[in-house]
């Protein structure tokens, strides 16, 4: 008789231990998304090498707390500042593409500035690339899900966008019903060049509680100075610091404050004329809900004087010579009344 081993599995009981055995080494589960230029992306496996092609890109990535996994950014990521340490890979038009291949990445996160030809040679080189490119608050904030999904973050994600989403409820319940202030947001002042419509700054201002006095006009672009004085906005928010030349002064607002051609806006006149970090203010990231709020305590100001202005004045209060009162009136009618009987005939 063949006797059989009593720590021998049986086939009932091998099939579970092998299934399970399977799902330890099999592959992860293919990971597909459609990035912002409609383009279908799979990933066999979590990307751990990332490679940011823009600061937003960068900044999102980061307040995930991805920053250990960032292989190469550009020249013109600065935040957190922690990103300094980070190897770079050019700038914004000027990607080297060898550069990001020996980064080895296993994501490339490119955005809507990033050259069309620079994307189609990353993906020639076999490289994942994904287009980022939120072009309002609402898009940012689907886009922290859909990188967080890629990434593995999904929880960590999930918590960011809950916490700007009930920032930006908090901006929206306090200007409900209340007047909304024309803002005009000024890039650069030479040419003058104004946020319109279908931009990040529109929806900030939208947000915060006013109206972009340059709806009109469809994404970015210049304004002669007529144009602008005609437009005489209540608000003017500037990009803050050097502006294009990313120097430290507020160099726009200096000049609408001091050129006297700007001298007859009432937003000069009335002091109302802020700058905002222009990064904190153009960048599609996380901070870009700072903006927001920044330009709602900015409406909050504004409402708050205009109120007070619409208000009815109190009536002055009648002008007393020093040390008349009620009881010397009454002294000196009686006097008079005594002096009237005296001299009655």
């Amino acid at each position: 008789m063949t006797l059989r081993s009593s720590h021998t599995l049986s086939g009932a009981r091998l099939v579970p231990v092998l299934f399970l055995l399977a799902c330890l080494v099999s592959p992860a589960a293919a990971i597909t998304v459609t990035d912002d230029a409609g383009t279908v992306v799979s990933f066999k496996a979590t990307p751990e090498r990332i490679v940011s092609l823009a600061p937003s890109n960068t900044e999102i990535l980061a307040a995930l707390g991805l920053l250990d996994r960032l292989a190469g950014v550009t020249d013109v990521c600065d935040y957190p500042p922690e990103v300094k340490n980070i190897p770079r890979i050019g700038g914004y038009s000027s990607i080297s593409t060898e550069k990001v291949a020996a980064a080895r990445p296993d994501l490339v996160v490119a955005s809507d500035i990033t050259p069309q030809e620079t994307v189609n040679r990353l993906r020639e080189l076999g490289l994942s690339v994904v287009v980022v490119s939120p072009h309002t608050i609402a898009d940012m904030i689907r886009d922290i899900g859909m990188i967080g999904t890629l990434t593995g973050a999904e929880d960590r994600a999930e918590d960011l966008a809950g916490n700007l989403s009930a920032r930006l409820a908090a901006i929206a319940a306090e200007g409900t019903g209340s007047r909304r202030p024309a803002i005009a947001h000024v890039v650069w002042n030479d040419p003058l060049y104004v946020s319109g419509s279908d931009t990040l700054q529109d929806d900030v201002i939208g947000r915060a509680g006013g109206i972009n006095a340059f709806a009109g006009k469809a994404g970015w672009g210049t304004v002669t100075l007529e144009e602008f004085l005609m437009k005489n906005p209540d608000i003017i928010v500037v990009s803050g610091g050097g502006g294009m030349d990313n120097g430290s002064r507020d160099v726009i607002l200096e000049d609408f404050m001091e050129n006297p051609h700007y001298a007859s806006l009432s937003a000069v006149k009335n002091h109302r004329v802020y700058a905002v970090d222009a990064d904190v203010i153009s960048r599609a990231g996380p901070r870009i809900v700072d903006a927001a709020e920044q330009v709602a305590a900015i409406v909050r100001s504004w409402r708050e004087d205009e109120a007070a202005a619409d208000a009815p004045a109190r009536p002055a209060a009648t002008a007393r010579a020093p040390g008349y009162s009620c009881a010397g009136a009454v002294a000196g009618l009686a006097a008079c009344g005594v002096f009237a009987r005296k001299c009655r005939p």
